[in-house]
């Protein structure tokens, strides 16, 4: 199997792929080895959207059609969750995931992989010396929420064409994944189809619950209390360090959460070695504002899961949540 199925399963390619398979809803959801680590795998598909944990491991030529087909049962949970705010932060997860395994993928890898979600999407584009040249009407269409001057059509209009960057590319076409998975949920699916994933929609519908933990009103932004964990975060960035993906996604969603500016965020890394700005800026933007504000920083089990959990006594010892910790410290200043 081609492992670019796998890594975009919402292309016609991997659509063509399903469908021509003898894989069907009731053999996805029948207790067997594949059945059961499809299931597995597309519940932590859809709770990686609910917390925000954008990460994903690089894939074994073992599990590429678990990881295709762990999207195609992800969407039918996501549609009987019936949540809005679900289909937004899934959609936004799948565009994050995109974007990361285009930013991360050798060079050759990386020009097959644009050349074909280009083509997919429909986009006529041409390519020269990581120059790309598409129609403007494309770039209306996908960067609606794309911000910053970069973005304004004044600044990129030639004759009816715009010229971007690879990495500018690659965020066009990570918008363009978020519009076609959310153009597709939710799914009309049978109660019966339904009933039979219960077992898996109901601990996903108690995760949901978490965004309640966002402050509806968090007023200025108080450092002082920020919990252990993110005061390290901070801490390594402003000594020059450069945070690890997860740590990365955790203190940016933090800081957008408790009503830190984008601009002033983009700040902070500016002491990071790899410091790119155009690039933190768009993740920033897609995190706070870009994304509709749909993404919380992960609770305190992912954060320990990947070693940014500091503390465990204390106030952290009492609470589940990052934003737990800094609205009962709000409340003591």
């Amino acid at each position: 199997m081609d492992e670019y199925l796998a890594l975009f399963p919402y292309t016609a390619a991997a659509t063509r792929y399903v469908e021509a398979s003898a894989r069907t809803f009731d053999s996805l959801t029948t207790a067997g080895e594949f059945s059961d680590s499809v299931l597995n795998k597309s519940v932590q598909r859809v709770a990686r959207a609910i917390d925000s944990d954008v990460h994903s491991k690089p894939l074994e030529r073992d599990d590429y059609e678990i990881e295709l087909f762990s999207y195609v049962i992800g969407r039918a949970l996501v549609s009987c969750i019936r949540e809005a705010v679900l289909v937004q932060r899934y959609a936004n997860a799948e565009a994050h995931d995109a974007f990361s395994k285009l930013r991360n993928a050798g060079e050759r890898l990386q020009d097959e992989y644009i050349a074909r979600l280009l083509e997919d999407f429909g986009m006529p584009v041409s390519a020269d010396n990581n120059i790309f040249e598409l129609h403007f009407t494309d770039l209306i269409k996908y960067t609606g929420r794309l911000r910053g001057p970069q973005w304004r059509l004044v600044n990129l209009l030639n004759r009816g064409h715009v010229s971007l960057a690879k990495n500018e590319m690659i965020q066009v076409l990570a918008e363009a994944v978020r519009l076609k998975v959310l153009r597709g949920l939710p799914l009309k699916l049978s109660s019966k189809m339904c009933e039979e994933l219960a077992p898996y929609t109901s601990p996903l519908k108690k995760a949901i619950s978490v965004a309640s933990l966002r402050p509806a009103d968090s007023g200025p932004v108080i450092l002082e209390a920020c919990p252990p964990c993110m005061k390290a975060l901070l801490s390594q960035v402003k000594a020059g360090q450069n945070l690890s993906h997860p740590a990365r996604f955790a203190l940016t969603s933090f800081l957008a959460n408790i009503g830190m500016k984008a601009e002033e965020i983009v700040h902070i890394y500016q002491t990071s070695p790899d410091f790119d700005y155009e690039l933190t800026r768009y993740q920033v933007d897609h995190i706070k504002g870009a994304s509709g504000k749909d993404y919380i920083p992960p609770g305190c089990s992912t954060m320990e899961t990947y070693g940014n959990c500091t503390e465990t006594t204390g106030l952290c010892k009492r609470i589940s949540h990052p934003l737990s910790y800094y609205r009962a410290r709000l409340k003591h200043q």
